[in-house]
């Protein structure tokens, strides 16, 4: 019986410092990137599912999270998906397969396979960040009060505790932290640490407090240029739900399926059913 307790850990290198990731399984690859700002854990529960779908599993931490390199300052979704293509070609020679990327790391995701659409036949755009400008500052508005810097009241002491309910309930809105989830929100705790001394990396002009980096990605000019075959996922209650039918229209080839209530990636008890769509499709 294949298990989490299989998964083997790595590092490889990438054109700007080492990228990790976990493995499991053998078969056609599927490159998992995670949600931020977790990292590759965030699979970690799916991956026997996968492997016992006949995948070849790899989870990657993107640049800038996780225990993968920061040199990220800047990074465009397109220089990501360079850095991860260069590091899969190191890492036996990862050819063809299949690429799946949540939320954010979805325009990675797309991105790679628009820079080379042979080797990604079929891709996976689990909620596509295809919000306006004005939306995606509505939707940041909810961080505005948190900082990491020093003050003398003691906010900072809570700052990580916070910061991860909020992005927790912004992925579901049923979350609320409790004993039975104590685990999985230290966990998340956790991963958003290893992406350094950062309120929220990727998402923010430095110095500005803008919305910058991954938040000014416009994929509703890229997405036509996806010749891939798309898997688009959402769900009922999700928060980039609102932008779901504008992806749908700007892509050539998809099948489109919501997950009805929240999202069953965050819900454990519902692994096999997100597992069992995804792995339908690139199957088919």
């Amino acid at each position: 019986m294949v298990t989490a307790d299989h998964i083997r850990c790595g590092y490889v290198d990438g054109t700007h410092g080492q990228i990790h990731y976990r493995e499991l399984g053998a078969g056609m690859p599927l490159v998992l990137l995670h949600w931020a700002p977790s990292n590759g854990r965030q699979y970690e529960h799916l991956m026997p599912l996968f492997a016992l779908r006949g995948f070849r599993v790899l989870a990657f931490d993107i640049p800038g999270y996780g225990n993968s390199h920061k040199r990220t300052a800047g990074w465009s979704c397109a220089q990501m998906g360079e850095e991860l293509a260069i590091a899969l070609h190191r890492l036996g020679g990862v050819t063809r397969g299949f690429l799946c990327g949540g939320h954010l790391s979805a325009a990675v995701v797309a991105e790679m396979a628009i820079a080379e659409p042979q080797r990604w036949p079929r891709i996976v755009l689990d909620g596509s960040p295809t919000l306006t400008r004005e939306q995606f500052a509505a939707l940041m508005a909810s961080f505005a009060d948190l900082s990491p810097k020093w003050t003398e009241d003691g906010q900072h002491e809570r700052f990580v505790w916070r910061m991860t309910e909020r992005f927790l309930h912004e992925w579901n809105p049923d979350y609320r932290p409790t004993v039975e989830n104590f685990a999985v929100h230290y966990a998340y705790m956790a991963d958003y640490l290893q992406m350094g001394f950062a309120p929220i990396r990727n998402f923010i002009e430095p110095g500005s407090g803008k919305p910058g980096g991954l938040a000014t990605y416009d994929a509703l000019a890229r997405w036509p240029l996806i010749s891939s075959r798309v898997l688009a996922l959402t769900a009922e209650r999700e928060v980039l739900r609102v932008g779901h039918d504008a992806a749908l229209a700007r892509l050539a080839t998809h099948v489109s399926h919501e997950f009805p209530g929240a999202h069953p990636l965050l819900i454990p008890a519902r692994a096999a059913e997100y597992v069992t769509v995804i792995a339908n499709f690139l199957q088919a």
